[in-house]
C-alpha cells in the first residue's frame, strides 16, 4: 500500500478504482519458492535460501533467482487483477490460472501485467511466473469493491529436483512447463528445484529438499553431469549421498530417481575420458536405487528417462537436447502415467 497513482501509471479515476496489496497484507502467498528477499519495493522469490546465498556458490548468480514453478495463489470475486513488478524484463509474461485451468497470459507493460475480464464470483487464482526471469513482486491490484484472501486449500506436495529440462524455459507460457502441467492436471502443489545446467547434485540442494514437506520427491538425474561435473568414480556415490541426505527427513517419502531423456550427441559418448555416456548414467542410477532398497529403503523407485522422451520424439527437442514447447505436454503425460499412476500411486 501507500503507492502513488501517479506512479503506476495511472489516472486518479483509474487509482480510485483499485486496491493495492503488498505480500505483507496477507492476502496472497507465494508458493513454488524457497524462500523471499525482502525488499524497500517488495519481495523477490528465491528457489533457494536467500538469507544463505553464499552457500549457493553458482546458484547465488542468477538461474535460482528465476521463477519457475512459482505462483502467487489467493481467492478473489474481483473481475481485474494487475501485478505489478519492479523493472521486469522487457519480455517478462505471467499466466493466470483458474481453478486450475489456463486462462490468460499476460506480457510485462509498464512494470505491470493485467489480467481483466474475469469471471464474476469468488474463485481461486494463480499468476504462474516467467521461468526464464527473476521477477521482483511490488503489489497485487483487485477491483476496489472486491473481496481478497488467502486461498485455504491443501494439496498434496511435490519437490521436483532437475536440470534445464526441468528448468523448462523452452515452455509456451509459464504455467505450461512439464512440471506446472503435471502439478495442475493431478492437483499437486508443485515446488520445482529444476536448475539449467546446475543439476549437479550438490549437498546444499539436498538439505533444501530434505528441509522441504513432501508427499512425493522425483530427482532427475544426470545431463549436467555429462560434461564433467562429477566423475565415472564420483557418480554413483554422489546420488547416493544426495538421496541419503534428502532421507534425514524423509525416511518415507516416496521418491523417484528418473535418469536422463533421450539426447543423441550424448547417448554413447564421453564428453572426457572418465565421465559417462547417458546410457552408463541410466545402468548407475537403476543400480543406485537396488541398492538403497537393498538396504531397506522400501519407498524408491527408478523410472528410466527414455520412457519420457525417447528417440521417436526427438522431433520436439530442436537443439537435440531441450523439448520444445509441444515436448512439455509429452512429458507432463508421461509423468503422470509413468510416474504418478503406474510407480507410485499402486504404492502409496
Amino acid at each position: 500500500m501507500g503507492w502513488k497513482y501517479e506512479d503506476r501509471g495511472l489516472s486518479q479515476k483509474e487509482a480510485e478504482n483499485i486496491l493495492d496489496y503488498e505480500f505483507s497484507d496477507g492476502v496472497f502467498t507465494m508458493e513454488g519458492c524457497i524462500s523471499l528477499q525482502h525488499t524497500s519495493a517488495g519481495v523477490i522469490p528465491w528457489r533457494i535460501d536467500a538469507d544463505h546465498l553464499d552457500f549457493y556458490p553458482v546458484l547465488k548468480d542468477g538461474v535460482a533467482k528465476t521463477c519457475s514453478g512459482t505462483r502467487l495463489v489467493f481467492t478473489t470475486d474481483s473481475q481485474t487483477v494487475v501485478l505489478r513488478v519492479v523493472d521486469p524484463e522487457p519480455e517478462l509474461r505471467a499466466d493466470l490460472v483458474i481453478g486450475g485451468e489456463l486462462a490468460a497470459t499476460a506480457e510485462a507493460s509498464g512494470g505491470q501485467l493485467e489480467f481483466s475480464g474475469l469471471p464474476a464470483g469468488e474463485k481461486d487464482l494463480e499468476i504462474w511466473l516467467d521461468p526464464r526471469f527473476p521477477c521482483h513482486i511490488r503489489n497485487l491490484s483487485v477491483d476496489r469493491e472486491s473481496r481478497i484472501r488467502c486461498t485455504n486449500r491443501e494439496k498434496p506436495r511435490w519437490v521436483h529436483y532437475g536440470s534445464s529440462i526441468s528448468h523448462s524455459t523452452q515452455a509456451h507460457s509459464p504455467a505450461r512447463t512439464w512440471a506446472a502441467l503435471t502439478a495442475r492436471r493431478l492437483g499437486l502443489h508443485l515446488t520445482n528445484l529444476g536448475f539449467g545446467g546446475n543439476c549437479v547434485f550438490e549437498p546444499m540442494v539436498a538439505r533444501l529438499i530434505r528441509d522441504q514437506p513432501a508427499d512425493y520427491i522425483t530427482l532427475k538425474l544426470g545431463i549436467n553431469v555429462h560434461g564433467g561435473a562429477v566423475s565415472e568414480r564420483t557418480f554413483s556415490s554422489s546420488v547416493i549421498g544426495l538421496i541419503q541426505i534428502i532421507r534425514e527427513k524423509h525416511p518415507l517419502t516416496p521418491l523417484v530417481v528418473i535418469s536422463p531423456i533421450f539426447s543423441p550427441n550424448r547417448e554413447k559418448t564421453k564428453a572426457f575420458p572418465m565421465s559417462l555416456t547417458l546410457e552408463e548414467m541410466r545402468s548407475e542410477l537403476c543400480q543406485v536405487t537396488e541398492i538403497c532398497r537393498a538396504y531397506g529403503d522400501a519407498h524408491i523407485y527408478y523410472v528410466d528417462g527414455l520412457t519420457l522422451i525417447g528417440p521417436s520424439e526427438l522431433h520436439y527437442m530442436p537443439d537435440r537436447l531441450h523439448p520444445d514447447g509441444d515436448g512439455q505436454f509429452v512429458i507432463a503425460d508421461r509423468m503422470i502415467k509413468n510416474v504418478f499412476q503406474e510407480t507410485l500411486c499402486p504404492r502409496v
